[in-house]
């Protein structure tokens, strides 16, 4: 199931898109800038003539849109076609920043989601490969002892197959296996699954009890679906965050077949309570967005020695991510959140951003308790001392 600490790297990874996405929009102010300065060749003025005066209007421009960008006022005399022009792309920057924000916020919600489908997919694997084992031994012009379609009367797929829930899934998220994934499905089948000494044991027993197929399909599901290098390859190309995904996905497949009887069979949810998840995932994301100002300040004040700009900017995310966690959600206690922000310093940052992340984000919980800015309540209070 997608865990808190899942939903931590996913808000650090959105955060840095973000930032990224900001660097853009602001280049684009200046590209904006630098095309209401092109020359007309319309004119009969020579364009190296025109371009002696839209290079200084330019220039001008650009340090007007410097500016304004940096809340910096300014009595210079300026002509009003460059105040115009610092103006437009400040605004278009900001247009352009807000997109992103809400583009960002909603691709990260969709990714996380996301891992349910591809939680589908990978369970009509299965039913694919049953369909593939019927297929494999209709095509056999002689009869062989590899009885290949007694696969399809295997009770757990069965009633995989008729689960209202994972019929209406699988139509809602598109998550069947199209026709030009049959030809790597059948090499995975005849390859790796037919020759398989398990599954030929299996196919030898005319009928099986639950147990028994219950325990083909864990097989199947641990040893094929989860692991096999073809499933892991499509799953690695489909989706760019699989390192992190897959272990989600795990989780949610053995424990979709870690029943005692037929009738216990159920999809997982994709968490104990998505909607507060989802709300927790949002809320940080924004959170540090919203506050981004006030967070650097308490870093910087910290590190005096340090300049803001030679901290990583990935310890930076992940600091201000750890002072909201810490600030703004007061069920969480504060060395929780210092550990799962020393674990995600050691994943995505510098070899020493662990020990750095922790020593300082030690010392500002201390300091925001005692001034009262970090309050916990409920489970937040536990080892919180």
């Amino acid at each position: 199931m997608v865990n808190r600490r899942l939903l931590r790297t996913k808000a650090f990874q959105s955060l840095y898109a973000f930032r990224q996405a900001e660097r853009a929009d602001y280049q684009l102010a200046f590209d904006q800038i630098a095309d209401s300065f092109l020359p007309n060749l319309d004119l009969m003025i020579p364009k190296e003539q025109q371009m002696l005066k839209l290079d200084a209007l330019r220039k001008l421009a650009e340090q007007r849109f410097e500016e304004l960008f940096n809340l910096k006022s300014t009595n210079d005399d300026i002509p009003a076609e460059a105040k115009n022009a610092a103006r437009y792309a400040l605004e278009s920057y900001k247009s352009y920043v807000k997109k992103d924000k809400a583009t960002i916020t909603d691709n990260m919600v969709a990714e996380v989601e996301s891992v349910y489908d591809a939680y589908l997919k990978m369970l009509q694997l299965l039913l694919e490969i049953t369909e593939i084992a019927v297929w494999d031994e209709q095509r056999r012009l002689v009869e062989t002892d590899h009885r290949t379609s007694r696969l399809a009367r295997n009770q757990v797929l069965i009633a995989l197959k008729n689960l209202p829930m994972f019929t209406t899934g699988i139509i809602r998220s598109n998550a069947k296996w199209t026709e030009d994934d049959q030809n790597m499905l059948r090499k995975l089948f005849l390859e790796a699954i037919l020759p398989d000494t398990t599954f030929q044991s299996y196919l030898r027993t005319t009928k099986h009890t639950f147990e028994e197929d219950l325990a083909l399909v864990q097989y199947l599901v641990k040893t094929f679906v989860l692991k096999h290098h073809i499933i892991a390859d499509y799953f690695e190309e489909k989706d760019l965050n699989w390192n992190e995904n897959k272990d989600v996905l795990k989780s949610l497949c053995v424990k979709t077949f870690k029943i005692e009887k037929v009738e216990e069979l159920v999809l997982q949810p994709l968490a104990l309570n998505w909607d507060d998840d989802k709300h927790f995932f949002v809320d940080l994301f924004n959170n540090v967005l919203d506050n981004d100002e006030s967070y650097e300040k308490l870093i910087t004040d910290q590190t005096k020695n340090w300049e803001g700009d030679r901290l990583a900017m990935t310890d930076m995310l992940i600091l201000k991510l750890g002072l909201a966690e810490m600030i703004h959600f007061t069920s969480i206690p504060v060395k929780v959140s210092i550990n799962e922000y020393i674990e995600l310093a050691k994943n995505y940052s510098t070899p020493k951003s662990g020990q750095f992340i922790n020593g300082l984000l030690d010392v500002l919980s201390q300091k925001l308790q005692k001034e009262g800015i970090i309050r916990k309540s409920g489970r937040g209070l536990i080892d919180n001392k």
